[in-house]
């Protein structure tokens, strides 16, 4: 592993020392042909400091199972079930059969029991459904898994609510660290008071959408945050009437609090890790499309040397590494098949929850617009830079203003290994709705944010909601479609983003009918959005994402009752995986 030097003749890099909560300002100056002031983005979820050194990824020569632990058999098994959702209309039957972690056949239970081999590992499930495993198409994974360790605020439905799990909490490493917070609905708004009569020492608490920070005095004493601190481009202070910081941080203003955050060991991390990984599989989940940092994929390489990685990962590295990728002659799809390389991530906008979504005309609420963090000029050069070295884009943009301008500068990119993405695609204009199935643009979505987002949507956006999680639209358009869950912005659970996409009712069970019911997704389209649109947005729709032969045997069979094929969201939510298989693997049994 090799670092980048400052004063490489390929580039000159200026790096801020310092990580927002999402992203990260980096200007760099490209000596080719052209000077391009980049201003790129880091997905930076999980936040701490970043390094220069990037994994050599390493081109695929065939097919590989590095990294994963065997045993005689352990890739085989015949699955007899209720149906085979096998997302192929050529294959279809009660039962399916892999070896060496490929499928070999789909069909009827008698007939394919008669041809396995003898000490082929049986799995009766007579009242599953079975479909190709479920690929979240949107994490924070690592984040999430640290996550889990500590204070959690989501559903606190107050501040005093969320207080009351703050207070009496052991700092670790010095501080008390916590995430999921949701003002939207608190009648009282959060402050640095309020913090400092529950703790004394350094709070700090990620917003439930991780576009805003909440804080207290010893954490804006920590990070040298005062009157005087002036708000940085694309990000606010919030101050009060007497212009003191109110301990409220918005955007880039979170990344002056970053660099002062306790890094977690190298071995917490992992056991953190493996923990999520074994429940992502409880839940179904057999690979996930990941959004974080170097940290994050230096833990994941640990992992996989060991053998301990059974997720498949596609990794999508922070656009601040792009001058690293493109030195080392990088590109997407590089890697094994547990860990690979996806697209360089960059941000356009913010977020709905935060109004720092980009929007065409102002919220309805105000007369703010939202923010764009980067300019035109700026994205269209990182864009360029990476797509003509072969590395796929993946470009947040929620607001309608920001998914027009990602359109625009995405549609005329080359192609390379993996398509080119949007994330999010949150609020689209009715004129730009048809626009990423004309250019083969993936629309990477989370159907579970609408469970939330409905009030927030009708509160802030008003009839422009028309083109808000407009699913069966696009799907009917020819869009490619990916679905995730952003966790831990939402539920990494796969069930509630197909209730979502199913039914459209919020999380208090409104509206009756569902929200835009016309946006309604049937089942199989849904779970297509989990699988062969997963393996698409991947680059390998060739050989993952139904159950047909040749195709990996990664599958998941759920005890869902035969309502839930008809679009009954409850049904979805009352049944869960009951075996989970990676690779010909079960990481999963009840």
């Amino acid at each position: 592993m090799a670092t980048l030097s400052p004063s490489s003749e390929l580039f000159k890099v200026k790096i801020c020392k310092s990580i927002q909560q999402r992203r990260l300002w980096y200007k760099l100056q490209v000596t080719y042909h052209v000077r391009l002031i980049l201003f790129l983005a880091v997905p930076a979820q999980f936040r701490y400091s970043l390094g220069w050194v990037i994994n050599m990824w390493k081109a695929p020569s065939g097919p590989s199972h590095r990294g994963v632990k065997s045993r005689p058999g352990a890739t085989s098994g015949l699955l007899r079930a209720r149906r085979i959702l096998t997302l192929d209309p050529a294959a279809r039957g009660d039962a399916v059969w892999w070896r060496d972690g490929r499928i070999v056949a789909v069909g009827g239970a008698v007939e394919l029991a008669r041809r396995v081999p003898a000490g082929t590992p049986v799995y009766d499930l007579p009242d599953a459904l079975v479909t190709p495993g479920f690929v979240d198409g949107h994490t924070h994974f690592a984040l999430w898994a640290l996550s889990r360790r500590r204070v959690r605020l989501a559903g606190a439905d107050s501040r005093q609510a969320a207080l009351g799990r703050i207070a009496g909490v052991a700092p670790v490493q010095g501080w008390v660290i916590g995430q999921g917070w949701d003002a939207n609905g608190w009648e009282e708004p959060p402050d640095r008071a309020a913090l400092d009569a529950v703790q004394e020492g350094p709070v700090y608490l990620d917003s439930l959408d991780v576009h805003a920070a909440w804080v207290n005095s010893a954490a804006l004493a920590a990070a040298g945050i005062t009157r005087d601190t002036a708000d940085p481009s694309g990000g606010r202070i919030v101050r009060d009437a007497a212009g003191e910081p109110t301990g409220l941080l918005l955007e880039r203003a979170v990344e002056v609090m970053l660099p002062h955050l306790p890094v977690p060991p190298a071995a917490l991390l992992d056991a953190a890790l493996r923990d999520a990984q074994a429940e992502a599989h409880r839940l179904g989940v057999t690979g996930i499309h990941d959004v974080e940092d170097e940290t994050a994929l230096a833990a994941f390489e640990r992992l996989e040397v060991r053998g301990d990685l059974t997720l498949r990962v596609l990794f999508h590295p922070p656009a601040a590494s792009l001058p690293t990728l493109l030195a080392r002659g990088l590109r997407s799809g590089m890697g094994s098949e547990r860990l690979r390389m996806g697209g360089v991530k960059l941000f356009l906008d913010g977020s709905l929850g935060s109004r720092t979504a980009w929007m065409l005309e102002p919220y309805a609420t105000s007369r703010d617009r939202g923010m764009p963090l980067t300019s035109e000029e700026e994205a269209a050069g990182a864009m360029r830079a990476a797509a003509d070295a072969g590395i796929a884009v993946a470009a947040h943009a929620i607001g309608d203003a920001a998914v027009r301008r990602a359109l625009d500068l995405i549609s005329p990119l080359p192609r390379v290994a993996l398509p080119h993405r949007i994330e999010h695609f949150q609020c689209v204009h009715p004129a730009d709705l048809g626009r990423a199935a004309a250019a083969g643009i993936v629309v990477s979505m989370q159907p579970a944010h609408l469970l939330t987002d409905i009030p927030l949507i009708e509160r802030h956006w008003g009839a422009r909601g028309g083109g808000a999680y407009a699913f069966e639209t696009l799907r009917r358009l020819g869009s490619p479609m990916v679905f995730g869950s952003d966790v831990p912005v939402a539920s990494i659970d796969p069930r509630e983003g197909l209730y979502a996409a199913l039914e459209r009712r919020g999380d208090a069970g409104g509206p009756a009918g569902g929200w835009r019911a016309e946006e309604k997704l049937a089942f199989d389209d849904a779970v297509r959005a989990y699988t062969a649109g997963a393996a698409l947005a991947g680059g390998v729709a060739g050989r993952s994402g139904t159950l047909a032969p040749g195709r990996d045997a990664d599958l998941v069979a759920w005890s869902f009752d035969p309502a839930a094929e008809r679009g009954v969201g409850d049904a979805v939510r009352a049944g869960g995986a009951a075996l989970t298989v990676v690779g010909g693997e079960v990481v999963m049994q009840r």
